[in-house]
C-alpha cells in the first residue's frame, strides 16, 4: 500500500496532465466521429392528455390555428438523429396544466436515447371552449335531374326525417337544416339507397365544421320511379235542351287527355276516364260548359303525371236551335215492303210533302232524291188490325229514310191501290170448279 501510494504521488502532476489529454482527446475523438447536430421534424401532432379536465360532457373544444402540429427540432448525437423519425418524437399537452385556454407542450424521445434538446416551434396548444349543445334539425330532400321518357318521379321515403347534431354551441347555431341530395337523371326504375346527409345554414349555403357531429352520415332513402300512360277522357249529359233546341249529339272536352303515372299493373288496367256525373243540359238555350275535376274519376294508386295539372277539364255540350226543312217527292218513288203473298200494290197521287225539324247539319245531308220512302205493308195491317188484305184504294203511311233525331211535323200518307194478282185470282176459280 505505501509503494502505492509512493507511485501516485511521485510525478503527480504529470499523471493529471495525463488523464486530461486523454479526455480532451476523447472528447474530440467524439466529436469527430459522432458530432452532435441538430435536426427538424414536421407535422408532430400534439396528444392533449387528460382531456377529463376540460369537462367533454359540457363543453367542445376546437385547436386553434393549427398548434397541435408542431415542428420540434432535435439536437443530439449524429447517431441518435440518423435513427430517428417523427414518430419517435412524443409531443404532449396536459389539460390539467391549461392556464387561460393555453396548454403547455412537453416533449420527449422514444426509448429516451441521449439528446441534448427538444425545442418545438412554439410551446402551447391554444384552445377554444364552448358550451356543448345538441339540437334536432329536419332533413330535407332535394331531388334534380328527369326521369327517363315515359316515367316519372313518384316520391322519396326516408327512414329519418330529423337529425341530433351535436357540437360547439355557435356551430350548432348556424345550422338550419340537414339536406339529402336524390340524383334521378335519365332513371326508369325505382331506387334504394343511403344517401349522406350534409347541413346548411339559413342562407342554404354548406356547413361543413369537424366539431359538429351528426347521429347519423347517412340516411336510407327509398326513391319510386312510376311509369306513365296517356288515357283519352269520356263524359255524358243528361236532360233536354229548351224547346226549339236539340242537343248536337257532340262534345267537347279540354284537355281531352291527360297523362297518369303509376306501376305498371296499376296502369295495364286503365284505358280510358270516364266522368260518371253526367253534365245537366235541361232547358239550356246554347252550349253548356263545366268545369269538372276529374280527381275523382281516376284510380287511387295512380297520379297526375304533371306536377302542375290540377285536374282540372272544361266539357262543352253544344246545343243548337231547331232548323226546319221540308222535301216533296212523287208518289211513285214510294217502295212496298213487306207484301202480302198474292197482291200487286200502286201509289198513286201527284207530289207527297214532309216538312222536317231537326240540327241543321242533319237537315242539310237529307237529299229527297236519294233518301228512302218506303211502305211498311205487315206493320200498317198490324197496326190497323187488318188480318186479310182487301183489294181496293187505301191510305198507307210512308216511312222516311231520316236519323231518329229529326221530326216530322206531319206523318206523310199515300194513296195505296191494292189488287190481287190475276194468277192467284184463276187458281183459286179452277180449284173452285
Amino acid at each position: 500500500m505505501k509503494k502505492f501510494k509512493d507511485w501516485l504521488l511521485k510525478d503527480l502532476w504529470l499523471k493529471v496532465v495525463s488523464i486530461f489529454l486523454a479526455v480532451v482527446i476523447w472528447f474530440v475523438w467524439i466529436q469527430i466521429e459522432n458530432p452532435t447536430i441538430p435536426k427538424d421534424f414536421s407535422n408532430i401532432k400534439v396528444t392533449i392528455t387528460n382531456q377529463e379536465e376540460l369537462n367533454p360532457d359540457k363543453k367542445v373544444w376546437e385547436v386553434l390555428d393549427n398548434t397541435d402540429n408542431i415542428k420540434v427540432t432535435v439536437k443530439a448525437p449524429k447517431t441518435v438523429i440518423n435513427s430517428l423519425t417523427a414518430s419517435d418524437i412524443i409531443a404532449e399537452a396536459d389539460a390539467s396544466k391549461m392556464v387561460d385556454n393555453e396548454i403547455p407542450i412537453s416533449l420527449r424521445l422514444a426509448g429516451d436515447p441521449s439528446y441534448d434538446s427538444l425545442t418545438p416551434n412554439h410551446e402551447t396548444v391554444s384552445l377554444a371552449i364552448e358550451d356543448r349543445e345538441r339540437r334536432y334539425v329536419r332533413i330535407m330532400k332535394k331531388v334534380y335531374g328527369e326521369t327517363a321518357e315515359n316515367y316519372k318521379f313518384g316520391g322519396v321515403n326516408m327512414d329519418l326525417n330529423m337529425i341530433e347534431i351535436t357540437g360547439p354551441k355557435s356551430a350548432i347555431e348556424s345550422v338550419a337544416y340537414g339536406q339529402v341530395d336524390i340524383n334521378i337523371d335519365g332513371v326508369s326504375e325505382s331506387l334504394s339507397a343511403n344517401i349522406e346527409i350534409e347541413l346548411y345554414d339559413a342562407g342554404n349555403n354548406l356547413v361543413n365544421l369537424p366539431t359538429i357531429t351528426k347521429q347519423s352520415d347517412y340516411v336510407h332513402v327509398e326513391v319510386s320511379i312510376l311509369e306513365t300512360k296517356t288515357v283519352p277522357i269520356y263524359a255524358s249529359k243528361m236532360g233536354e235542351a229548351a224547346e226549339g233546341f236539340l242537343y248536337a249529339k257532340n262534345l267537347e272536352i279540354k284537355p281531352a287527355v291527360v297523362t297518369v303515372a303509376g306501376s305498371a299493373a296499376d296502369l295495364q288496367g286503365l284505358s280510358r276516364i270516364n266522368i260518371t256525373d253526367p253534365i245537366d243540359i235541361s232547358g239550356a238555350t246554347g252550349n253548356v260548359t263545366e268545369s269538372v275535376d276529374i280527381s275523382p274519376y281516376i284510380p287511387d294508386n295512380l297520379i297526375f303525371a304533371d306536377n302542375d295539372y290540377d285536374g282540372m277539364v272544361d266539357v262543352t255540350i253544344f246545343v243548337e236551335p231547331e232548323e226546319e226543312k221540308s222535301i216533296s217527292f212523287k208518289a211513285s218513288d214510294v217502295s212496298f215492303i213487306n207484301i202480302p203473298d198474292g197482291y200487286d200494290l200502286t201509289a198513286e197521287g201527284g207530289m207527297i210533302t214532309v216538312h222536317l225539324t231537326g240540327l241543321s247539319s242533319d237537315l242539310e245531308d237529307i237529299d229527297p232524291e236519294v233518301v228512302g220512302k218506303t211502305v211498311d205493308v205487315a206493320e200498317w195491317m198490324d197496326n190497323m188490325g187488318i188480318k186479310k188484305l182487301e183489294e181496293g184504294m187505301h191510305l198507307m203511311p210512308v216511312s222516311i229514310g231520316v236519323s231518329s233525331s229529326i221530326k216530322m211535323e206531319n206523318e206523310p200518307m199515300v194513296s195505296v191501290k191494292v189488287t190481287e194478282k190475276t194468277t192467284d185470282k184463276n187458281a183459286e176459280e179452277t180449284a173452285d170448279h
